[in-house]
């Protein structure tokens, strides 16, 4: 609008008619005024944010409810506000209108869709301070960021509580429960060749037969699952295009992580069946290959795990090693290409007499499903710091060697489809 003023001077002087260098003139000093005024104007508010849901699921969409109240008499108007996102950009198109009023809080709707796992920094706010005949706008930045956690997709395909593999944890819970609690330890019924001295008097009148202490047995039983945590064996691994996702640093990771569409699989994967192992009342030790500790769970720590998990992302430095394993643990690893030293050390975990089960996957790729991406057979000689990575075929030939039920499957297939139709629980 300021060169159409300048225009019409130019064009009232060149034919002599002050009306329009008048009105030209006009046009241009309250264009030059409101802009001035724009840059006195100040956005002292205070933002506050709510997440629907209060976590996120990878994939998946959430509502953000941003409120902005102003906290002096100067800041009012009309506004429109924009997110500064981690995981993506809001387009100009998608701000959104507020009207400032002094004392009175106001609020914008922003939803986010296609959450990828993380811990996000949200914000700050992005306000353009619009004048009120919207020929002039400022862009200022409101203080204040809020952190948002996604945390990976686990699916609830019903099966921890009939599996074989997860043991009797339900059970024994269950004979901890009608024993008496704390104060009573685990029992179970008589057997013959049970000594006298464990049974357990008040137990065995409230089952109405004899019942014996199991003392040995207070903890929940587990399962191991284990998790390739290695870039480089997961052949669609790639820097993220920001050098900030919003994911929470730890000492000794690269500046720029990487991310795989495959590996954000496998983390759901592993995801579920640890919740599953929940569900028939077992505790899950999850695993690198090499035996870093990655996360715990129990049927009592679901959020916590899956917070933990949300921070987890490729080539982490780990703290230190998960425990070892007990006699008749299964394991269920979730892997894809492996160094050697990975792979002997992932057929290691397993302890004597526990079931073993692989789900090797080969990263689809996005043109389609069933379309994968298989990594070429590397050469003789190709080496990884000494360490030859095999590919994820070379992987399941060698762990069928090994003795483990191995599932093949791509990063395309659905993680329920998978554990319902293939039962990795079932052994």
């Amino acid at each position: 609008m300021l060169a159409a003023g300048v225009l019409v001077v130019l064009v009232g002087w060149l034919l002599q008619a002050p009306a329009l260098v008048f009105a030209g003139t006009t046009l241009v000093v309250l264009i030059v005024a409101v802009t001035v005024s724009l840059f006195f104007r100040t956005a002292d508010v205070r933002v506050t944010r709510r997440f629907s849901p209060d976590r996120g699921v990878a994939g998946w969409s959430a509502v953000e409810r941003v409120s902005v109240l102003p906290r002096g008499g100067r800041t009012s108007g009309a506004v429109r506000v924009r997110e500064q996102l981690p995981f993506g950009r809001l387009s100009d198109s998608e701000a959104a209108a507020v009207l400032l009023v002094p004392g009175r809080a106001s609020s914008a709707v922003f939803r986010h869709h296609d959450l990828p796992r993380g811990r996000h920094r949200i914000g700050p706010l992005h306000l353009d301070l619009v004048e009120s005949y919207g020929v002039a706008r400022r862009r200022v930045v409101a203080d204040g960021v809020a952190e948002f956690v996604v945390v990976p997709e686990v699916v609830e395909v019903g099966l921890g509580r009939e599996s074989r593999a997860l043991g009797d944890g339900s059970r024994r819970q269950r004979e901890h429960s009608l024993a008496g609690g704390e104060d009573d330890p685990v029992t179970r019924e008589y057997r013959r060749g049970d000594p006298m001295r464990r049974v357990h008097w008040k137990a065995s009148a409230r089952h109405g037969e004899l019942m014996v202490r199991q003392e040995e047995q207070h903890g929940l039983p587990s399962a191991r699952v284990v998790i390739a945590v290695a870039a480089d064996g997961w052949s669609d691994a790639r820097p993220t295009r920001q050098p900030t996702t919003g994911v929470r640093a730890k000492p000794g990771t690269a500046a720029i992580p990487l991310v795989s569409d495959a590996f954000e699989w496998a983390v759901s994967c592993a995801a579920t069946i640890a919740v599953e192992v929940g569900h028939a009342g077992s505790a899950t030790v999850l695993a690198t290959p090499g035996g870093a500790l990655v996360a715990r769970h129990d049927p009592d720590s679901t959020t916590a795990f899956l917070d933990d998990l949300a921070d987890l992302r490729l080539d982490d430095v780990l703290g230190g090693p998960a425990p070892s394993p007990s006699p008749r643990e299964p394991v269920v690893a979730v892997v894809s290409g492996l160094g050697r030293t990975d792979l002997e050390a992932l057929v290691a975990s397993r302890a004597p007499g526990s079931s073993a089960v692989a789900v090797v996957v080969t990263p689809a790729l996005p043109l389609g499903t069933g379309l994968t991406s298989r990594p070429a057979r590397p050469a003789d000689g190709a080496v990884r710091a000494g360490d030859r990575l095999l590919t994820p075929d070379e992987v399941a030939d060698s762990l069928r060697d090994s003795g483990w039920r191995v599932v093949e499957t791509d990063s395309s297939v659905d993680v329920g489809r998978l554990i319902v139709t293939t039962g990795v629980l079932d052994d």
